[in-house]
């Protein structure tokens, strides 16, 4: 793969977004960047604390939001804590289809091999008869990569020269310094993202540049809704415990791996929270709408930019 990298001055992409001002104090760091590998608009998102997690009042607050909301899946948000996050760079929108189904084809993917990465094939297909590459269903080339496992969405980031970013820079790019509740603020509002309440007739999904009002405070697009995304890190109930304590390094073991953001297919304003977190097996999720959003760390891109 090509591994020259470019910066983005003006930005060199085919879907309309508008460029974020300077963020941080990392001046010499370029605010966004494109990873020549596969395509993929990095955002730049500044070292510093961050609110984390969900007081007791919040828990109550949320618990209100949906009736059938248990309290024991909620109380894995707390204590809330304020970690200090190192910079890096998160992915400006998720994974597309047609960016996963150029993984596919460069991987020189197996029908085993998708089944394991891509359990339920929706909108990517495996090439046609004397056809090379893996197709993408009309209409949807610039929706979110779907029904990825996250053997699949660890694949492709190894494949791009990138990786999953952790559950506590996760949470940081959606909700920045502030702790509002969504990535927009601390209001609830329907028409910031593609949920189950906006949702087109036979179209569940969106294009990942869509709902731009819904941006988190670092211009990250559908940090809420459309797709759920996958995260590093094995699921710990009480890892904000240890967090508290000043530990913020991710848990590896486990049989669960984290899921944040919500998907298309949710009804309740409760779990597109930014605290929200779930977790599911790695090989199929048993739920549907999971993908991807990449992420970089600045001592991998510095090292890519000498």
């Amino acid at each position: 793969m090509n591994t020259t990298l470019e910066i983005i001055e003006p930005l060199p992409h085919s879907l309309p977004i508008q460029k974020a001002k300077a963020v941080g104090a990392q001046r010499s760091l370029p605010d966004t960047w494109v990873n020549p590998s596969d395509g993929s608009v990095l955002r730049l998102v500044p070292a510093g604390e961050f609110i984390m997690g969900s007081t007791p009042e919040q828990i109550e607050h949320a618990l209100a939001m949906d009736a059938n909301a248990s309290r024991q899946n909620l109380e894995h948000e707390t204590p809330q804590c304020r970690p200090w996050v190192p910079a890096f760079y998160l992915g400006l929108f998720t994974v597309t289809n047609r960016q996963f189904a150029r993984f596919l084809t460069e991987s020189g993917a197996s029908r085993e091999q998708m089944r394991f990465w891509m359990p339920k094939a929706e909108h990517v297909f495996f090439p046609a008869k004397g056809k090379d590459a893996f197709q993408v269903k009309g209409g949807y080339e610039d929706h979110p990569a779907i029904h990825v496992s996250w053997y699949g969405a660890e694949a492709y980031c190894h494949w791009a020269g990138l990786r999953l970013p952790t559950e506590v820079e996760w949470e940081k790019a959606a909700r920045g310094g502030d702790g509002r509740l969504y990535p927009w603020g601390n209001d609830w509002r329907a028409d910031c993202l593609q949920w189950a309440g906006s949702a087109s007739p036979g179209q569940s999904s969106a294009p990942v540049n869509a709902w731009f009002e819904g941006r988190s405070p670092y211009g990250i697009y559908q940090m809420a809704g459309n797709v759920e995304e996958w995260c590093a890190d094995s699921y710990e109930s009480a890892v904000y415990r240890r967090y508290l304590t000043g530990n913020p390094h991710a848990p590896t073991t486990g049989s669960r791996r984290i899921l944040r953001g919500g998907s298309c297919l949710g009804k309740s304003p409760l779990g597109f929270r930014c605290a929200m977190r779930r977790a599911h097996e790695p090989s199929f999720p048993r739920v549907l709408y999971t993908g991807l959003r990449c992420a970089c760390d600045v001592r991998q891109f510095s090292e890519r930019t000498v």
